[in-house]
């Protein structure tokens, strides 16, 4: 008689655990650095927009210290050992409001004076960051999302305008985020005045599934 006949499996108690058993391995098993650059490489989404010539990629180390707290910011970063990929988009600010317009409020569009009008990352959810067995903890996903406003901003200030340091951060949360899998980060900069910005962020899944939308108000701080 096999361990596991058909009868068996087909219990609601047997079929919960054989659930459960699958995201506590997805929860332990962690990718190598290598695996996720490899596989991150061949998704449709990475392809699609490298493919794009409005996206220009972007070296985001450089910035890294120009956003306050960046070791904790990312933080997650260091536990997969390999930073998102990052594109700037290149085309005109109508187009670029036109990206994020589908799902962003009409007052929290793309604004002008900009060099990057939004910022597109592809992000590995590592599975150091769950909560739930197999789903991301929501104060990892604030991290991201405020990591990736904070980059955008300082992405449009200058070096030596100072530092990116956030004021606020409003979190919605739209659908669970499981971990061992990527995502498309939309980043821009809604509103800026002397001094300080206000950023949106929306986080997608490979197949276009809107997960957490969020804004922050971020002030630029000179250096001493």
């Amino acid at each position: 008689m096999p361990l596991l006949s058909p009868s068996l499996l087909s219990r609601p108690c047997v079929l919960k655990a054989v659930v459960l058993a699958r995201r506590v391995f997805a929860a332990w098993y962690v990718r190598s650095a290598a695996d996720i650059i490899r596989q991150r490489a061949s998704l449709p989404v990475v392809k699609a927009i490298e493919q794009d010539a409005t996206w220009k990629p972007i070296d985001i180390s450089a910035k890294l210290k120009q956003v306050a707290g960046s070791d904790s910011h990312f933080g997650y970063r260091t536990i997969s050992q390999v930073l998102p990929l990052a594109y700037g988009w290149t085309g005109d600010l109508e187009a670029a409001q036109q990206l994020v317009a589908a799902k962003a409020h009409a007052d929290r569009l793309p604004c002008a004076g900009t060099q990057v009008p939004v910022l597109a990352l592809v992000d590995y959810i590592s599975e150091y960051t769950n909560g739930h067995p197999g789903l991301i903890h929501g104060g990892m996903t604030a991290i991201i999302a405020h990591s990736s406003m904070s980059l955008v901003a300082a992405l449009n200030t200058p070096r030596s305008a100072g530092v990116v340091v956030s004021r606020s951060l409003n979190m919605d949360y739209r659908s669970p985020i499981r971990t061992g899998q990527y995502v498309k980060i939309y980043a821009w900069i809604y509103k800026r005045g002397p001094g300080e910005m206000a950023a949106a962020v929306h986080f997608y899944s490979p197949g276009g599934q809107m997960l957490v939308e969020a804004i922050s108000k971020l002030d630029i701080e000179e250096q001493n």
